[in-house]
């Protein structure tokens, strides 16, 4: 007989389906902080950064001297709304064409990973469910990568063949992850 049993309390409150009575275990809990950003982001903040300094350099040129008279106040007030019209619309853009890399930097600090002996769980403290879901069936193990003197490394968890989830070698990769060693051994069953 299947039934529903209500979740460990710290979990998503998720029902799952088990035939025993058997509470689940956790088996590793991680929370990378800012170390999770994708490693792409700083770059992309320096060139952000590059042309706002840009801009800035700008501004001082079309405002520097002060206006005086009202042509210059016209050029001036004009030449500035369409710098900031053409910002507001290179950044609408970009949002509009890639929304999920924007939404994953700034979600990536505050996101716990979770191993237990029946799921993988990505979870934001905000959130009642998920952001995603693993069930253990789906796992068939991990690799471990380099690993820092901390215990912070890179791991790789790997999927069933054809996963949605997998990438196209079939895996999910872990950049930066803390205590990657304890995670490996958490995927084992």
């Amino acid at each position: 007989m299947i039934e529903i049993l209500p979740p460990e309390a710290s979990l998503p409150t998720l029902y799952m389906r088990r035939s025993d009575h058997l509470a689940e275990e956790t088996r590793y809990v991680a929370r990378p902080g800012i170390r999770a950003v994708p490693a792409g982001s700083a770059t992309v903040l320096t060139f952000i950064l590059l042309q706002g300094w840009t801009l800035t350099i700008l501004l001082w040129a079309i405002w520097w001297p002060y206006p005086q008279s009202r042509s210059d106040w016209l050029f001036s007030l004009g030449v500035t709304g369409v710098l900031f019209a053409l910002v507001v619309l290179v950044a609408w853009l970009l949002i509009r064409r890639y929304p999920g890399f924007l939404t994953a930097v700034m979600r990536a600090p505050f996101i716990q990973l979770t191993v237990t002996d029946r799921r993988i769980l990505w979870t934001l403290p905000w959130m009642r469910l998920p952001l995603m879901e693993i069930c253990r069936d789906r796992v068939m193990g991990g690799v471990l990568g380099q690993v820092d003197a901390k215990g912070f490394g890179n791991a790789a968890l790997i999927l069933v063949p054809d996963d949605p989830s997998a990438d196209v070698d079939g895996n999910i990769h872990f950049d930066r992850l803390p205590n990657a060693e304890a995670f490996v051994a958490a995927l084992r069953y």
